[in-house]
């Protein structure tokens, strides 16, 4: 890809996904990224920019989307230029999205091949901005320094078994010019989803991490260790780029429709030869799902979470949110409930079934589609 370099990082924010476990609120023209779910009612989207800009600049920021998705994005006029919200042409999980932006970065931003790319989802809870800042410093100055891919995992608060862990080890690192705090450390392996037995082993141990799907790797380091963990889509990551850096997008979209519909934590992570991963020092939680909403929001002294000024009547631990204006929205004795209403239907259920919401989706659809067929 040649070896001009540009100063400085690129910020890769992954922001695909409609979101459907916070149905019935958020939908195609109005995504989870979109909802002010964020501190001061700010958008998850824009509080990512927000947080990332103040380290890498807002001008070398790429907000990675889906092609149905960029629309709603561009019409929430974001902190960030309209040609930063890129489009994958076809859906290809996150190996996807790390693959237009990296062929993008190159081809359109002229990033070389030690350009670190610092990628990060827009749906997640950040608790501690400055902490979150010194450890993105962190994370940058290690793959900067180390022929490796480095990512960030997350203290475990309690013995989840719905994230992925990572397994590090004792030993930390050093890196100059830098103070790691000995937070920085070899990565043994990522684990996948456990049972609740093996997530309770997990969090007792101190030595897992929840993967929280941050990843930093110059683009050399990325490449080289998709060669060998996935020859084909690192080739097919610089025919991409060269294809865009030529002008020719129809060739750069039919090359990016062979990639598998795959993960970047199994094409690459899984894999790779060299791992590291910093200890984040702030406050987490992966914003998925309406209990995750409720943990992370200000509640009254009940804790109840509300959000559209609904009436709350001797409720205990209850999310609720009225997304509709100028209509009343009431709750009365509730424990443990989600209620949430907007003009697309209302969910009423047991929060912590909140991660069943996506089987209903699912379920209306298929409902949907056999209603139109019967007509």
């Amino acid at each position: 890809m040649g070896r001009t370099t540009m100063n400085g990082a690129v910020g890769v924010i992954m922001a695909g996904g409609i979101g459907e476990r916070f149905w019935p609120v958020s939908r195609p023209d109005r995504p989870k990224q979109l909802l002010p779910l964020g501190p001061g009612k700010r958008t998850l989207l824009e509080d990512t920019i927000l947080r990332l800009q103040a380290v890498i600049g807002r001008d070398r920021l790429l907000v990675v989307t889906g092609e149905p998705l960029r629309p709603a994005l561009l019409d929430a006029r974001l902190p960030i230029p309209d040609a930063r919200i890129i489009a994958e042409p076809h859906k290809r999980n996150t190996l996807g999205a790390v693959a237009w932006a990296t062929a993008w970065a190159v081809a359109r931003m002229g990033a070389g091949p030690e350009t670190v790319l610092a990628v990060v989802p827009a749906d997640q809870h950040v608790g501690d901005e400055a902490a979150f800042q010194r450890d993105l410093r962190t994370a940058i100055a290690a793959a900067t320094q180390m022929d490796a891919v480095v990512t960030i995992g997350i203290e475990p608060t309690r013995p989840e078994t719905g994230y992925g862990y990572i397994e590090r080890e004792d030993t930390s690192l050093e890196l100059e010019g830098a103070d790691t705090d000995g937070r920085l450390h070899p990565v043994v392996r990522f684990r996948e989803k456990p049972d609740p037995q093996t997530a309770r082993q997990f969090y007792q141990s101190g030595r897992f991490l929840w993967n929280g799907g941050m990843f930093f790797w110059r683009i050399e380091t990325l490449l080289s260790e998709l060669e060998r963990a996935n020859p084909e889509a690192a080739d097919t990551i610089e025919r991409i780029a060269a294809a865009l850096k030529a002008g020719d997008d129809v060739t750069a979209e039919e090359l990016f429709a062979t990639l598998p519909n795959t993960s970047i934590d199994y094409a690459l992570m899984e894999h790779a030869s060299r791992v590291m991963v910093v200890r984040a020092s702030f406050p987490w939680d992966d914003l998925g799902s309406w209990d995750a909403w409720r943990r992370v929001s200000e509640t009254d002294a009940l804790g109840n979470a509300t959000l559209g000024d609904p009436l709350v009547v001797d409720c205990r631990d209850c999310a609720v949110y009225a997304d509709i204006e100028d209509l009343p929205v009431a709750v009365i004795g509730m424990d443990g409930t989600v209620i949430a209403v907007s003009d697309a239907g209302v969910l009423v259920a047991p929060i912590e079934r909140a991660q069943d919401v996506r089987d209903v989706v699912r379920q209306l659809r298929e409902g949907e589609q056999s209603s139109g067929s019967d007509g």
